[in-house]
């Protein structure tokens, strides 16, 4: 962007001194802005601060979580705040082993939590656009319009190589507010984001 601005005002200096010349005169309002300002909630994938989020999480929703089989103690501690806040909010938890499973569930909003299975995850959500995904700890590679992303320091990256393994560390601290989060932004409007807890 700075690039074509730069060009563009170059251009533009090259041009009006000859038009000053020549006795023509210049129309302000045709010439580019040398700054252009683009909303980040405008640009999916963008990261926002957890401040963007405006709305209440909804009570009553059945989320389906895809969680490993046997989870380590950071995706425990994620898996337990998503109970433990489906309990405090008049909702459901189903826990299944992968996306398919998750998808014949007729869930709300489908739960990834960390990086495992996250490529999964991508492909899944961007075939089935109509359904909405959470993502907690980790980021897609390919981010859709019906994902959201929320990730915290120690577990933030965003998933580019299906065999990479990516760090996830401090669920047991920031899980809670993950997915209370996750879920206000879909009612905030902020579905195709990374919301970013600090």
């Amino acid at each position: 962007m700075r690039h074509r601005t730069l060009v563009v005002l170059l251009a533009a200096a090259l041009v009006l001194p000859g038009c000053a010349a020549s006795g023509q005169s210049v129309d302000d309002s045709v010439l580019p802005s040398a700054v252009e300002t683009i909303d980040p909630q405008l640009v999916p994938g963008s990261t926002l601060e957890a401040s963007a989020v405006s709305a209440d999480a909804p009570d009553g929703l059945h989320l389906a979580v895809v969680a490993p089989a046997q989870p380590e103690e950071q995706e425990q501690a994620a898996l337990d705040a998503v109970e433990h806040f489906a309990a405090q909010h008049d909702g459901t938890v189903t826990v299944h082993p992968n996306v398919d499973a998750a998808l014949a569930d007729d869930a709300d909003v489908i739960v990834g939590i960390g990086p495992t299975g996250v490529g999964a995850i991508d492909l899944a959500s961007a075939a089935n656009l109509d359904t909405s995904f959470l993502v907690l700890g980790t980021q897609l590679a390919e981010p859709t319009g019906n994902v959201i992303a929320v990730v915290w320091p120690g577990a933030d990256q965003r998933a580019v190589f299906a065999e990479e393994e990516l760090p996830f560390a401090g669920a047991d601290v920031y899980a809670a507010r993950a997915i209370e989060t996750g879920l206000a932004a879909f009612a905030s409007d902020l579905d195709g984001h990374v919301i970013a807890l600090d």
